[in-house]
């Protein structure tokens, strides 16, 4: 079965994203592309990577034609302080979409789209450190699915926003019951299950997925497609689900002393590394990493 690797970026993470392409290069499979999708005019510094493995697209071109992007937008007095705009759905102008639920609309768009069996959902702060393949994300012709149950709990009030939102959008008679989290640093879709879900979701709403999602102020889309697999999925869509998380993760500001030793304790099963994007972790200690898990090597 083949697999794509999916990267939303933008200019402000090239380095990190030219890290992780790197990895990817080095520890995955030649036939498994990796596609990054940026704002237009990030285009040409993305495009400075030279690899057969790459392919550089704009992220309106997974998009509906009402969709504007803009970076001309930086605060709108009526919303909140750090929303910042990063489009305008003509259809529905009002709330403007902001970015981090715009890279939600691109996963879910371009992995709709593809024709691959699988799509790995990787982030910039993600760097892969051991070699995968189809065998990783593909049991039985049932593509993995990542979920932990009893893993949210009252303290995690955005996971909870999210376990609603997704129950609302998805219309389920109520969501799953065991408190499931879905959010790791790599995460395995299957494009009809996504097809299946985006249906669902206008199916509900009678309006387009994306119109839909784009109001949203705070949604999952990691949450939707778990909760979509969890109660609308066949059995074949559950057949493969693991708890596993195969990122090696750390969400604090990371030190030189400690990441020598972050790269030698990484879990034997797992098969990337995570640094928080927003960690303010200096570029000395992320090439640092990088060149750790570098002699890792492939492993097919």
């Amino acid at each position: 079965m083949t697999v794509a690797i999916v990267t939303p970026s933008h200019a402000p993470d090239f380095n990190r994203f030219r890290r992780l392409h790197e990895s990817v290069v080095n520890n995955v499979s030649d036939d498994v592309m990796h596609y990054v999708l940026v704002p237009p005019p990030d285009y040409r510094t993305f495009s400075t990577i030279q690899s057969s493995q790459l392919t550089v697209l704009e992220q309106p071109d997974v998009l509906p034609r009402s969709f504007v992007t803009t970076t001309r937008f930086g605060r709108i007095p009526l919303l909140p302080r750090g929303y910042q705009v990063a489009a305008i759905n003509l259809r529905k102008p009002w709330p403007p979409i902001r970015g981090w639920v715009l890279q939600q609309l691109v996963k879910l768009g371009f992995a709709a789209g593809l024709e691959s069996d699988v799509a790995v959902m990787i982030d910039s702060a993600v760097i892969p450190a051991r070699g995968f393949s189809s065998d990783t994300f593909v049991r039985d012709q049932s593509v993995r699915h990542y979920r932990v149950p009893h893993a949210v709990h009252s303290g995690m009030q955005r996971h909870l926003v999210w376990r609603d939102t997704a129950s609302r959008l998805l219309r389920l008679d109520a969501p799953s019951a065991d408190f499931a989290d879905y959010n790791a640093g790599v995460i395995s879709w299957s494009p009809r299950i996504v097809r299946n879900l985006l249906d669902r979701v206008e199916e509900v709403a009678q309006r387009p997925w994306a119109t839909v999602l784009g109001a949203q102020l705070d949604v999952s889309e990691y949450f939707l497609y778990g909760e979509f697999v969890a109660a609308l999925g066949s059995e074949k869509d559950r057949a493969f689900t693991s708890d596993q998380n195969l990122c090696h993760s750390y969400w604090e500001t990371m030190t030189m002393e400690r990441a020598k030793g972050f790269v030698e304790s990484m879990p034997a099963d797992d098969v990337a590394i995570l640094i928080q994007s927003n960690s303010d972790t200096s570029e000395d200690v992320l090439a640092y990493i990088a060149d750790q898990v570098r002699g890792l090597g492939r492993d097919r």
